[in-house]
């Protein structure tokens, strides 16, 4: 108990909950986009599926409609509609050099929105990517400029946030500039992961990564069934933590974490800024092997050859702890949340080397450094693989085995979906018995246990090209089937609005197009409900014929006719 008082005292001297104070960011500038008190479901920096979540989702209510405002005076930059991604966004830069986004709205409000929709009509294209010139459409700070909605890749309604660098693009954290969220919480620590570093080394009596199970309360943890680890040879760490808000159940991600061996820093990283162009290396980060098995993250102290991330502050050794001197260590995690609010798990390592032991040394023929290009190539496949698409050293395997299910191709295992890539790889199916009338149907399918996803390729004589950023199972595919379309409702129950229902069981829909009395019109697609909306024109006449043609990937093409 004593002890424990200590370390509260200890947290609250070193980290009072005042926020980052030291983080030079104007903090009366930006007002929420929305009204009232905000309720955090994402907190930047936050991890996510291939990629650090970009800014803050603010949550609202669970419904669609409520009022977005510009975050500060500024001019409207950017303009993207797309059936992905951020769905309905807008972009606004403001003189003092920051750039704010808001994304997944339901709809643009202001005299920007007749620009959008002439763009969309001149393009013919729902998916509208504007740009526009510094003076041409100013807002002043509070102004509404959309309604907040579910556009795009989103899960449920809310508004994505962000602050970005104008000149860079590069996202801030929009809490380090006076952003205000209620948090008093302290981040939750669940578990931590010791990962051995060399060959016959061991933590415990493992020779493989170990998980540890914790205990405490509030803002103290300690390991659950132990005093101290004992641990042989090189070690690297792993822990499993997210961050709460108060009155929201959501777990979200930690501001920082600190790692420090007898009371020296040894590692830090911390959600201040991130960059697109590395965002994907949050797989190098996490303990991706573990993450595709369990679905759980561990964040690692140890940095990969080839992970460009700059979140570090600190790291020693590449986050490796060689200390190999039959001492106990104390080994001490500071996580920290972006209102200061900090965690702290405490325990003791005894530290000793290796005993040497003779062992078989085996054939090295397919490992792959990730700094150099490299080749594979049989009478199969070749595979080739750009500088720089490893993060670390690959023991590259390759097979194939005959489907039960498909006879079109064998199915090609390369390398392990548990092995994440940077960059693209280039693959080329070699010798494929296709009839030449097949090939434009064909495509290619990356299998896994709880999900598909579709490839497009292109076929040089009977080799099969196509590219990816991820290893695992390929097959090819044929999709002979033309999409479905199903009128949801009718003019009688929703006079304004016609509602489709598309769907594609193969290769996935492509384009999609609707024409009333041979004009062409609107169509919004949202894909995660496979809806499809169309708003009618106000100038229509007694009888109008409808048409809407949807065409999948390889071509295959479905028309509706409708009289309305």
């Amino acid at each position: 108990m004593r002890f424990t008082l200590l370390l509260l005292l200890y947290t609250a001297i070193l980290f009072p909950n005042n926020g980052y104070t030291q983080f030079k960011y104007p903090q009366d500038y930006f007002r929420p986009p929305i009204e009232g008190r905000l309720y955090l479901s994402g907190t930047f920096g936050e991890l996510r599926s291939n990629h650090f979540h970009a800014g803050i989702d603010i949550k609202t209510g669970g419904v669609v409609g409520k009022n977005v405002y510009a975050a500060a005076d500024g001019w409207i930059s950017r303009i993207k509609i797309s059936p992905w991604g951020y769905g309905n966004a807008i972009y606004i830069d403001h003189p003092n050099g920051y750039t704010s986004v808001y994304g997944h709205l339901k709809e643009i409000k202001g005299e920007v929105s007749k620009y959008v929709k002439a763009q969309q009509y001149a393009q013919q294209s729902f998916a509208v990517d504007l740009y526009f010139k510094k003076d041409q459409f100013k807002l002043q700070k509070s102004d509404v400029i959309a309604l907040s909605g579910n556009s795009g890749g989103s899960g449920g309604p809310h508004v994505h946030f962000e602050i970005r660098d104008s000149d860079t693009q590069e996202p801030i954290n929009p809490l380090l500039f006076g952003i205000e969220v209620k948090d008093f919480i302290t981040p939750v620590i669940r578990s931590i992961r010791i990962y051995p570093a060399q060959y016959n080394g061991t933590i415990g009596q493992n020779t493989k990564p170990t998980s540890f199970d914790l205990r405490g309360w509030g803002a103290t943890y300690q390991l659950k069934n132990l005093d101290t680890l004992n641990i042989k040879g090189d070690f690297y760490l792993g822990i499993n933590t997210v961050d709460k808000q108060n009155d929201s159940r959501n777990n979200n991600g930690v501001f920082s974490i600190t790692l420090l061996v007898d009371d020296s820093l040894y590692y830090k990283h911390q959600m201040e800024r991130l960059s697109f162009a590395s965002n994907r290396d949050i797989n190098t980060l996490i303990d991706y092997y573990y993450y595709k098995k369990h679905k759980r993250r561990y964040q690692r102290t140890y940095k990969s050859p080839n992970n460009r991330l700059k979140l570090y502050q600190d790291i020693e050794n590449q986050g490796i702890l060689s200390l190999n001197d039959n001492k106990y260590h104390e080994i001490k995690y500071q996580v920290q949340d972006a209102k200061g609010n900090t965690s702290i798990l405490q325990f003791v390592i005894f530290s000793a080397p290796i005993i040497k032991q003779k062992t078989k040394k085996k054939p090295r023929s397919n490992f792959y450094q990730p700094l150099s290009k490299h080749v594979f190539s049989n009478n199969e496949v070749e595979i080739v693989f750009p500088k720089n698409c490893l993060y670390d050293t690959l023991s590259f395997h390759y097979s194939s085995n005959k489907s039960k299910k498909n006879d079109l191709s064998p199915i090609f295992s390369i390398a392990h979906a548990t092995i994440p890539l940077q960059q693209k790889i280039n693959i080329q199916l070699k010798s494929l018995l296709i009839s030449d009338s097949l090939k434009p149907k064909i495509y290619i399918e990356r299998i896994e246990k709880d999900k598909s996803t579709t490839y497009m390729g292109k076929w040089e004589n009977d080799s099969y090209l196509f590219s990816t950023k991820n290893f695992g199972d390929y097959q090819l595919q044929i999709d002979s089937i033309k999409p479905s379309i199903q009128l949801k409702n009718t003019k009688a129950n929703r006079p304004n609005t016609l509602i489709f229902i598309a769907k594609d069981k193969g290769s996935g829909i492509s384009t999609y197009d609707c024409w009333i009395n041979g004009k062409w019109e609107i169509l919004q697609y949202d894909p995660k409900t496979n809806r499809m909306k169309l708003d009618l024109p106000l100038n229509l006449q007694k009888i109008n014929k409808l048409v809407l043609k949807i065409t999948d990937k390889v071509g295959n093409t479905q028309k509706l006719n409708l009289t309305i």
